[in-house]
């Protein structure tokens, strides 16, 4: 791997993690402009129609970004159309749950009419795209569009909700992320279309794809992993709630957003490392080790960058809550102080994904995904009612350092050259 190839897996990951960092922040200028703009009411109807579409789409996404993360750089000249199908498939199952939640879901407080529950699949289809978009700028080694388009939808939302603010309504809101989601993901899309078009004049015919059986066995055990993760976020406030309350669940789910955010960000960084390994397997002999100071790269960045979230959360998160109010700080500091120690472990095991990702093998990611969410939800169920917030910190140590330790010799040989990195045949 030349010094060219290793700056553009720093440049990826730097462009992600800071896009990650400015848009987190701008968001949350976002909701407080929105709560002094908007009824509370209507901020929370708002939240709700953008965090359930979030959600759903990404299920509906079924893990197409990770495949075109680990697959586009070995589509040859399937490379033109791959994507768009894969953004429209995404897009498919994404107005499919739109639709099941409008059938099932509690929409009395989310839409005021008829009219906004139908705007709602396409919502759902807009933020799939969008999100979609973020995967496919990696795979073709362009994450700064990526990052270039969070960072604008980001700013350019903050002017949309003063503007919408005149109509005072939820839609106002809604209008401001979505209409600007479009927008811009159309650009990168408009971008993309162009690249890949003129990629594949000068491809020779061919393609490098493993078989379909193991790009089906890496879409399932991905869309495993990410689902195994996504039920802790999931069931753990309703447990909050049952076990110490409502207000407590207030405290709780603020440290928890914080702490997310780190993960959030930690598992994008994943999307470059896959991406530029499998371009490795395309384009170069992988008897250059290239492939190997990609993976040592990749996890001195991911741990090390969880070291430092950790210290930062520790020192500068009470802060944070203390701007919230007195009681977040009293009843947060320990949680998130405990929490903070569950990153560096959690990096390890995020490394262990991206490695099973590189391998198309994600059944043994998913194992230790699955471990970590029992133990995780078992113990703060257990113990949260006797030893308050903090023992969910704990029970997050606890869960995370488990699949460390299950990780560490499998990743521990990764990183040493004495296991391989290619997929099994």
């Amino acid at each position: 791997m030349s010094v060219r190839e290793r700056s553009s897996l720093a440049r990826s990951s730097l462009a992600l993690a800071v896009s990650g960092l400015l848009t987190a922040a701008l968001g949350l200028v976002y909701w407080v402009l929105a709560g002094r703009l908007y009824p509370a009411r209507e901020v929370g109807a708002a939240a709700a129609v953008i965090t359930t579409a979030t959600m759903l789409s990404a299920f509906g996404n079924l893990g197409i970004g990770a495949y075109l993360e680990r697959f586009l750089p070995l589509a040859g000249d399937r490379a033109r159309w791959l994507p768009g199908i894969g953004l429209a498939v995404g897009a498919g199952c994404g107005a499919l749950l739109g639709v099941g939640f409008l059938l099932v879901g509690p929409t009395g407080e989310m839409f005021d009419g008829m009219g906004e529950m139908a705007l709602f699949p396409l919502i759902v289809v807009v933020l799939s795209m969008f999100a979609l978009l973020d995967h496919l700028s990696i795979a073709m080694e362009r994450a700064h569009w990526a990052a270039g388009k969070n960072v604008v939808h980001a700013v350019a939302k903050l002017a949309a909700v003063v503007v919408f603010a005149v109509g005072a309504d939820r839609m106002g809101l809604v209008g401001s992320w979505i209409l600007l989601a479009a927008i811009t993901g159309g650009v990168v899309w408009w971008w993309a279309a162009r690249e890949l078009a003129e990629r594949a004049r000068s491809v020779p015919a061919g393609h490098l794809l493993p078989s379909k059986g193991v790009q089906g066995r890496f879409l399932l055990g991905n869309y495993g992993v990410y689902v195994a993760g996504a039920i802790t976020p999931l069931i753990l406030p309703p447990i909050v709630i049952g076990r110490v309350g409502a207000a407590q669940n207030a405290y709780f789910s603020i440290v928890w957003s914080l702490v997310s955010a780190v993960l959030v960000l930690l598992t994008m960084l994943i999307g470059p490392y896959v991406a530029a390994t499998s371009t490795d397997s395309a384009t170069a002999d992988t008897s250059d080790g290239s492939s190997l100071r990609h993976t040592r790269t990749f996890v001195a960045t991911l741990i090390g960058g969880a070291s430092a979230a950790a210290l930062c959360l520790a020192f500068l998160g009470p802060i944070i809550l203390r701007i919230a109010g007195p009681d977040y700080a009293e009843f947060g500091t320990p949680l998130l102080r405990v929490g903070a120690l569950a990153l560096p472990p959690a990096a390890v095991a995020l490394c262990f994904v991206g490695v099973c990702r590189v391998r198309c093998n994600l059944a043994p990611a998913l194992a230790v995904q699955i471990i970590s969410a029992t133990i995780m939800l078992t113990l703060t169920t257990l113990w949260i009612g006797e030893y308050g917030l903090v023992s969910a910190g704990w029970a997050m140590v606890i869960a995370e350092s488990t699949a460390a330790v299950l990780v560490a010799v499998p990743l521990a040989r990764a990183v040493l050259g004495l296991a391989p990195l290619a997929p099994a045949a």
